[in-house]
């Protein structure tokens, strides 16, 4: 299928903002119209200057944890286990493990695209996503090394560090584990194990790293590793977060995660104000929006090695947009971020085709086949592919009550 955009505001980070179109076609930009052009006979989306983002990347997610938050009682927690072990014995978990895992992973699926994501990193093996990743709306990383983590404790995931890596290193794939999540003595130690094992490299993605030490960020920074900074959830369960601004310094490639519904993050949105927040109240980037915007885009594409082509919005990438209306006119394209919210996402466009957006836009939905329905998301009626309005549905249901969720602001 063959459309274009027109008259719309070009965002990429580090980038000159500029007013142009995008012409697109079989999934792919075929080439960036300029100001004011429109091609004949092609249907057209004029944008009247809304920012048009390359596709947003999730850094880390757990699909499966896709339910209300869990309000746990011993804030700030020592470590992940902690935390885990009281959620697992909460009545809360008892209610999730009612629901089809299938509705989980669309749940947070669903999660994800509301809020401008088109792939996530959905850090669990392969086997427990790979029978759900082909029904969702959105793209999941499909391959990747993994451990969960490295201490005594951590969950038996992969096959050791050194040998995921290696088999990460020679196929050109990342390698992911959390890192330093917590402050026990194995917690401040873990990168060096990590680092002794044979698992730091430039493959190597760090997920947390809250307890990391300057030597720590040292190794990292010359490892070439990249981080995943999780803001929202780090702060709900530990109160506290990654040495940021130190990361920055050093260069290292940071990249943003919401991590998942449950761990006190409504969606990517909620990180991406609390990083433009901290970011602004640490003075440590020249400009916030294209740090944070880096975080979401180019630094999570080279973190997770995935092609030149994908979220860019260069000729010849894949088409996977991100369109934002915000809620001022003119659009401030250096602090749009900042307060960024559900209402804000006008348009989101996987692999050349709209999934979701505004119901101004349902002609173009309609045009290219695909089969939508009307949800309000926040009072804001939405148009998006049929599912969610059977998924929720289900869920309620099996819960025996509408469930409501926070991080799904969804009527139908």
């Amino acid at each position: 299928m063959e459309w274009q955009i027109s008259n719309a505001t070009l965002v990429e980070a580090g980038a000159v903002r500029k007013t142009a179109g995008l012409h697109i076609s079989d999934g792919t930009i075929i080439d960036e119209l300029e100001a004011g052009e429109e091609l004949a006979d092609l249907l057209n989306v004029n944008l009247h200057g809304m920012p048009v983002f390359p596709g947003w990347i999730n850094g880390h997610d757990s699909l499966l944890a896709s339910f209300h938050v869990f309000k746990g009682q011993q804030h700030p927690y020592r470590n992940w286990l902690a935390w885990d072990n009281e959620l697992k014995s909460s009545d809360l978990f008892k209610r999730r493990m009612l629901l089809d895992t299938r509705d989980l992973y669309l749940l947070g699926a669903y999660r994800n695209l509301l809020s401008g994501v088109t792939l996530a990193v959905d850090h669990i093996p392969h086997f427990v996503r790979d029978p759900f990743v082909s029904e969702l709306p959105i793209s999941i990383l499909p391959d990747f090394g993994i451990s969960h983590s490295i201490c005594s404790y951590s969950l038996d995931w992969g096959e050791g560090p050194r040998r995921e890596y290696e088999r990460a290193a020679g196929n050109d794939l990342p390698y992911i584990t959390h890192i330093a999540e917590g402050f026990d003595s194995e917690s401040i130690h873990s990168l060096r194990q990590l680092d002794a094992q044979g698992g730091l490299g430039e493959y190597t993605v760090l997920v947390h790293g809250l307890a990391l030490s300057e030597h720590d960020l040292d190794r990292i920074a010359e490892a070439q590793a990249s981080v995943v900074w999780c803001p929202a959830s780090n702060q709900y369960i530990y109160g506290r977060t990654t040495p940021i601004a130190a990361m920055l310094q050093r260069g290292i490639n940071v990249c943003l995660g919401s991590d998942a519904a449950m761990y006190g993050s409504e969606s990517l949105l909620t990180d991406i104000r609390a990083a433009c927040a901290f970011l602004n109240e640490q003075n440590v980037t020249e400009s916030v929006t294209d740090t944070v915007l880096a975080m979401i885009t180019e630094n999570a594409r080279r973190a997770f090695r995935l092609s030149e082509n994908r979220h860019s919005l260069r000729a010849g990438s894949i088409a996977d947009l991100t369109v934002v209306r915000p809620p001022e006119s003119p659009v401030d394209t250096d602090t749009i971020l900042n307060q960024i919210g559900w209402k804000d996402i006008y348009l989101v466009v996987r692999n050349g085709i709209p999934v979701f957006g505004d119901v101004e836009l349902e002609k173009l939905f309609t045009t290219m086949g695909v089969s939508v329905e009307r949800i309000f998301v926040e009072g804001t009626e939405r148009i998006v592919a049929t599912g969610l309005r059977g998924l929720l549905e289900r869920v309620n249901d099996a819960l025996g009550e509408n469930a409501g969720f926070s991080f799904l602001p969804v009527n139908p």
